[in-house]
């Protein structure tokens, strides 16, 4: 693997939901205004998926394929994430150019990934929800030369019961291309 020389990182409400309206989200913690959109705030964006459906969501990463006149290579992607209530993310995918699916991960299996807890200053604490942050990277060896823009994808699926999907964001590391 080369060395990364540019990362970037997306906050949770750069996410684009694929599937909208009420027949694929619920009311996000009770919020009625958020049937059938979903909740993006301040520390994450949150989606009530309903039971037997499935949803695809879309993290756009800015994408430089050149670099002090070098070529860039994608080096690996990263996704700050957790789900609950019967939610799980069963598949990551990405695109390269619109037309070129890579995936990440093997269909219908939740990708590895290591915890990342948070704890809020004591003065703060009652403003910040409880969570459950999980960090999943990918790298690529070979790097993956770029010619075109890249999109993380995220398939999410609640299989037998309402479910939620939260994000935190989405990241990527670039490497020249040697």
């Amino acid at each position: 693997m080369g060395v990364i020389a540019n990362r970037i990182w997306l906050p949770a409400a750069a996410v684009v939901p694929q599937e909208r309206g009420t027949d694929y989200f619920a009311p996000v913690d009770g919020a009625d205004w958020s049937d059938g959109f979903g909740w993006h705030r301040g520390f994450f964006s949150s989606f009530r998926l309903r039971a037997g459906r499935e949803a695809w969501f879309h993290f756009p990463l800015p994408t430089s394929i050149l670099r002090d006149g070098r070529q860039q290579a994608l080096a690996e992607v990263s996704l700050l994430w957790e789900v609950t209530d019967g939610a799980r993310i069963h598949w990551l995918v990405l695109q390269h150019g619109g037309m070129d699916r890579i995936p990440l991960t093997e269909r219908e299996t939740e990708p590895d990934s290591v915890a990342v807890p948070f704890d809020p200053p004591e003065q703060w604490r009652q403003y910040y929800p409880a969570s459950a942050r999980r960090l999943t990277t990918i790298a690529f060896a070979p790097l993956l030369p770029l010619r075109f823009g890249v999109q993380l994808c995220v398939g999410v699926t609640a299989p037998e019961r309402d479910g939620t999907i939260r994000f935190y964001g989405a990241g990527a590391g670039f490497a020249d291309l040697d």
